[in-house]
């Protein structure tokens, strides 16, 4: 037998998902500032730059997914 309170349908608003959008790119924003591009040094030891150069395709791809939002919501 079916539970009724599984039955429950949830509804989003288009508000609160506009306050997660607005959230998540603040997020995204405050991770550019923090941890800006920054050219590679000749002298620089290989685990540094493959560490920021792993920050740097974390913000890419939110940035990418913020964009596919953007698409999808128009």
């Amino acid at each position: 037998e079916c539970q009724h309170f599984l039955n429950i349908q949830m509804l989003t608003s288009l508000s609160t998902l506009k306050l997660h959008s607005e959230r998540f790119e603040k997020l995204v924003a405050r991770l550019e500032s923090e941890f800006p591009w920054q050219p590679v040094h000749p002298k620089e030891e290989i685990t540094s730059i493959m560490y920021r150069a792993g920050q740097n395709s974390v913000i890419r791809r939110l940035k990418t997914l913020l964009e596919e939002e953007d698409h999808v919501s128009l």
